[in-house]
């Protein structure tokens, strides 16, 4: 079909151009709102037309396509069609069932061929709208779950809808990110969103043989966006890797890459710690080199703990990580940290007595006590 309604009670449509240019399906179906999720100009001249609100975004069907900047603006504009609400409208709705929320006009979403532009902001809408429908209320539901979910809904009616993979991640991201719309430019402030736009610029760099034309250290960007710096801080304690060599900290386990030698459990077969680019690196990352040696940063070391690849290299564990900052596992230790908000040295040593540790005179001193990862998985065996 030229247009299709998705199922709920929102009078919220998507389709293809074809469908668009057919005035009696318009009037039909009592559109008031048009979004082209492509470039297109509506005919004025057309009656069935002449009064509809309309908003297009030019983005092209491929992959590479930023189309997340653009969802807060494209949910917004949905948004006040269906339920005559501003603009400026944020997600937060007293009920999260649509049937409490009854459309007061009719919004038609298209592209060229209503399969993957339209079908994405349809989707994007959804998780915005009613994200308790795709498991918001579940911890453990990720972005490709609800996406997933929101997809399955629109194929209920419109069985060709197929996002391409660069919007299907995006959508996910997304989903990660809280569906953010309070302003045309609420992604743009999203940190996660700036990393992936690096992330992009670094590939096309790499892509022609050169680094990057600027780093971003993300321990810096962290303190700019008033974020702890270190990991968790609860009973559990927070990663730290360290130089095995002087023991100087080189990353929390908030900076460490997750891949598929980061498991729920530690990979034997895994010889490399993935981490984001950090500012001790700077010196040797500024130098503008392709890939080369990691340099322990304490002036008395210079201990080589791993190597960089901006264009990114294979783990020995089979994944592909790129940007590549590996830190090799034979160089540092993970420990982990118990912070003195957790009751203080003395505490701490009840605690391991409870569970059968004597703890050595020396660690009840200082106002943290590092455990290794080793001793960490001992200490729950005894629980």
């Amino acid at each position: 079909m030229a247009l299709n309604r998705v199922n709920g009670a929102d009078e919220l449509y998507v389709g293809g151009i074809f469908g668009l240019n057919r005035a009696r399906l318009i009037q039909e179906h009592k559109i008031t709102h048009i979004l082209s999720v492509i470039k297109y100009s509506l005919d004025r001249g057309d009656d069935a037309l002449g009064n509809i609100q309309h908003l297009s975004i030019d983005i092209d069907d491929m992959e590479d396509q930023d189309l997340i900047v653009h969802l807060p603006k494209m949910v917004r504009f949905i948004d006040a069609g269906l339920h005559g609400r501003s603009e400026t409208a944020s997600q937060s709705l007293p009920s999260l069932d649509p049937s409490d929320h009854p459309s007061t006009g009719a919004v038609l979403v298209h592209c060229a061929m209503g399969k993957s532009r339209s079908v994405s902001a349809i989707i994007a809408y959804l998780l915005w709208k009613y994200p308790h429908r795709f498991g918001k209320s579940n911890p453990s539901t990720t972005g490709q779950d609800a996406v997933t979910q929101a997809l399955r809904l629109v194929r209920q009616t419109r069985p060709l809808a197929e996002p391409n993979e660069g919007f299907t991640s995006q959508l996910e991201m997304w989903w990660e990110m809280g569906c953010p719309a309070d302003s045309d430019d609420a992604v743009e402030k999203e940190p996660a969103y700036q990393r992936w736009l690096y992330k992009r610029e670094v590939e096309d760099a790499a892509r022609v043989g050169r680094a990057p034309d600027w780093i971003r250290f993300e321990d810096e960007e962290t303190q700019k966006d008033g974020a702890k710096v270190g990991g968790p801080d609860d009973e559990e304690g927070a990663a730290e890797l360290r130089c095995k060599k002087c023991r100087r900290m080189l990353a929390t386990d908030s900076f460490i890459v997750p891949h598929r030698g980061r498991a729920t459990t530690e990979r034997s077969d895994c010889g490399h710690f993935f981490i984001e680019a950090l500012s001790w690196m700077r010196t040797t990352l500024e130098e503008g080199v392709l890939e080369g040696r990691l340099i322990c940063p304490h002036a008395k070391c210079a201990a080589s703990i791993g190597r960089y690849a901006w264009q990114g290299f294979k783990c020995n564990c089979g994944d592909w990580v790129a940007p590549a900052f590996s830190l090799q596992k034979s160089k540092v230790d993970k420990v982990v940290t118990i912070p003195k908000q957790s009751g203080g040295p003395k505490a701490i040593a009840d605690r391991m007595a409870a569970l059968g540790i004597r703890m050595p005179p020396a660690a009840l001193a200082p106002p943290s006590v590092a455990v290794s990862g080793v001793d960490r998985v001992k200490c729950k065996e005894n629980l």
